[in-house]
């Protein structure tokens, strides 16, 4: 006749269960991440690999990183942004969007849909000192100008120029775009990032001089945030996520991405373009100044 278990027994089983399971429950959620971190780094590897074959198409210019369509659907005013520019090399990730009798096909879902937060479409997003907008900041006036309405019209403002490819002084460096956190208006939000300075730099609430580096730097905003872009509350908006193994996937500006851990993406090594405005004749070449901020970082 079978012997039943003690109760000894059946405690030491159940004790070795539990412990067999806090040994691999941490390394099936890092399995998980992983996985996701090996998608996430082949979505901006597409992104990259599409920006080298637009160049090639358009000059060698990068492109605009957002103005009007002219297409209304029904109230909304829709974009073009970096992404509609990239996704016809990239085939993968475009919705029709209608409205008011109107649609438009838009990029969004595919390789545009990062895996840490799926479904929001802005999630990825550029380096705008790379990709002007419509929309820039004029110091002699004091005012944001824009080169069209929201409809798409000219307003007769100077259009801020493309930038070359040929004019980058070090594009392995040069990172062309990452993962951002979204507000929940994405349509706002998303469509704009501002200046990699704020990707950066702890300025903005820490005052000057800026952090670029360390825990009152950027670093101190990762996280997702439904704060509103006004006064220091912007620096939650456009900063890189660091979602994988505290890090992120860049693409850069040759058509390479890589995995960069946290801390080491400093805004004067990976996101200055030297000799080239932000905004309406607004250079911060001089950041790398003896006796300046980024002067420890020139290349």
């Amino acid at each position: 006749m079978k012997k039943a278990f003690t109760l000894i027994e059946l405690l030491v089983v159940i004790a070795i269960i539990a412990i067999l399971a806090a040994i691999l429950f941490p390394v099936f959620a890092q399995a998980k991440e992983a996985a996701k971190k090996t998608q996430d780094l082949s979505n901006v590897k597409n992104m990259s690999t599409a920006l080298m074959m637009y160049a090639a198409d358009a000059d060698d210019n990068f492109p605009r990183q957002v103005y009007k369509s002219g297409v209304n659907l029904g109230g909304w005013d829709t974009p073009f942004t970096w992404r509609e520019a990239l996704m016809p090399f990239i085939k993968n990730g475009s919705k029709t969007y209608s409205g008011g009798g109107n649609s438009i096909q838009m990029a969004d879902g595919g390789v545009f849909d990062t895996p840490a937060k799926p479904g929001v479409r802005g999630a990825y997003q550029t380096n705008r000192t790379l990709t002007p907008g419509y929309c820039y900041w004029n110091p002699g006036g004091g005012s944001w100008d824009c080169d069209s309405t929201d409809q798409g019209v000219p307003s007769g403002k100077p259009v801020f120029p493309s930038v070359s490819m040929t004019a980058l002084d070090a594009p392995a460096e040069i990172v062309f775009a990452t993962t951002v956190t979204v507000n929940p208006d994405w349509n706002a939000s998303g469509d704009f990032s501002d200046f990699g300075w704020y990707w950066m730099s702890g300025a903005l609430s820490y005052g000057w001089p800026p952090r670029f580096t360390g825990p009152d730097s950027h670093e101190k905003w990762d996280n997702d945030s439904n704060k509103n872009a006004t006064s220091n509350e912007i620096a939650y908006r456009p900063v890189p996520r660091y979602r994988y193994s505290g890090g992120a996937n860049q693409a850069f500006s040759d058509g390479h991405a890589k995995f960069v851990k946290k801390g080491a993406l400093n805004f004067c090594k990976y996101m200055s373009v030297k000799g080239k405005n932000t905004d309406l004749g607004d250079n911060w070449d001089w950041l790398f100044d003896p006796g300046q901020p980024c002067a420890a970082f020139a290349r």
